[in-house]
């Protein structure tokens, strides 16, 4: 079985800066960074899925018609259930086209006969696992990001995660180009 999800991925050097802001505290938390070429934002996570079943699914995403997107991440924010360290965006201020475009790869993977995860799109990449909650932890927060890391999106990805020796692995599985026709 396959562990697939949707996202859309930051720039290496949207990366770079996410990783930057985030270090100090990363270390202060002693956490374990996510590597960088993981860093991803999930747009909709579909779960376990038989290979043979693979091209119904990337078929499904080719129906799929989204815009280009830009995410403002301005936050930082502990998740103590899965303990876990994210790049957030202010609430209330994720854009349209995020928003829809996780809308419509949720529908098509259910008209394919998916069973993707029905929450709803919250944008946050994951820059830290294993946050030691006993450090730095009683802070308030989220915590502001600063400066903000603006992430341009012109393409969406469909995402492989794999268990390796220090912890998961992501790799593209498929790519799909977003609208960046922005006069509609």
């Amino acid at each position: 079985m396959l562990r697939l999800f949707f996202a859309v991925q930051p720039r290496a050097e949207q990366k770079a800066a996410l990783v930057e802001a985030s270090a100090p505290l990363i270390a202060q938390l002693r956490a374990q960074c996510v590597p960088v070429e993981n860093l991803h934002a999930t747009l909709r996570f579909i779960g376990a899925v038989a290979e043979e079943k693979l091209d119904a699914l990337r078929a499904a995403a080719d129906s799929v018609r989204g815009r280009a997107l830009t995410l403002h991440f301005d936050r930082l924010d502990y998740w103590s259930k899965p303990g876990i360290l994210c790049a957030v965006t202010t609430e209330g201020a994720i854009p349209a086209p995020a928003q829809e475009l996780s809308k419509q790869l949720a529908s098509a993977a259910v008209s394919a006969g998916f069973m993707p995860d029905a929450k709803p799109f919250r944008a946050h990449v994951t820059l830290a696992r294993k946050v030691d909650a006993s450090r730095g932890i009683e802070c308030e927060w989220p915590r502001s990001l600063s400066p903000p890391v603006v992430v341009h999106c012109d393409r969406f990805v469909l995402m492989r995660s794999e268990k390796g020796p220090t912890g998961s692995i992501y790799s593209v599985v498929a790519e799909w180009p977003l609208d960046t026709d922005n006069s509609r």
